[in-house]
């Protein structure tokens, strides 16, 4: 028994080497979807290779295909990194409301910040969207991370309509919302010297002071966030 409980402790040289050795997987593998990205805003699905994630990530393709058995679960997993980044983002935006109306403004403005709201992201979105009818497990992915932010959209307008004394169907309003800020990011994308950023808040803004003027002013519109300065275009 002694003898087996000293051979089970493991150096703690061997364990930092271990640890190193996850970070450096973990690593590639965010590397290798970062690239796959990057190809997809460029090119769509049409001309997406490994060969291509492999040269823009700068590793062999056997080290693509050590990481991912298919482009299918590179493609997949891709999908998945960004709803879960974008389901972070709006999650940790709500959660410093003090109040549903803040928490809603909080949320609107996270979907115009440039981390969410800029070209290569919205063109990745709409690419995987456009893909997703004829593959079953890009629907599941998406209508997991679209049910959380739906169900919270809800509730947000819910409470406001309650608060306010609202004579408005809050679900429609959260799905009316939804749509126009949709409908924003792609004008966004295809109309780069046309709508900014700001203007689409401002948009979005007439909308919810219209609806809600008991819990919004104009001057909740005015800007975004300031670390949006200098983020991706």
């Amino acid at each position: 028994m002694a003898a087996r409980t000293r051979n089970s402790i493991q150096p703690a040289g061997h364990q930092a080497n271990a640890t190193a050795r996850l970070k450096k997987k973990d690593a590639t593998r965010q590397q290798l979807i970062n690239a796959t990205v990057d190809a997809i805003a460029v090119g769509g699905f049409a001309d997406l290779t490994l060969s291509e994630v492999s040269r823009r990530a700068a590793v062999s393709r056997g080290l693509v295909n050590f990481h991912f058995d298919s482009k299918d679960q590179l493609l997949v997993e891709t999908l998945a990194f960004l709803t879960d980044e974008y389901l972070r983002s709006w999650q940790s935006a709500v959660e410093k409301g003090a109040n549903s109306a803040t928490k809603l403004l909080a949320l609107v403005k996270n979907d115009f910040h440039p981390k969410v709201c800029n070209r290569k992201k919205i063109a990745v979105w709409f690419a995987f969207r456009g893909e997703a009818k004829s593959r079953p497990t890009y629907i599941e992915v998406c209508t997991k991370a679209d049910e959380a932010f739906d169900q919270a959209l809800a509730a947000l307008c819910v409470d406001i309509v309650a608060d306010g004394s609202y004579s408005v169907d809050p679900r429609r309003v959260a799905t009316g919302l939804r749509a126009m800020i949709e409908g924003l990011w792609l004008e966004f994308l295809m109309s780069p010297k046309g709508l900014t950023r700001e203007e689409a808040l401002a948009i979005t803004g007439t909308c919810l002071r219209a609806l809600f003027p008991r819990h919004f002013s104009e001057r909740d519109f005015e800007r975004l966030p300031l670390e949006s300065n200098g983020a991706e275009a």
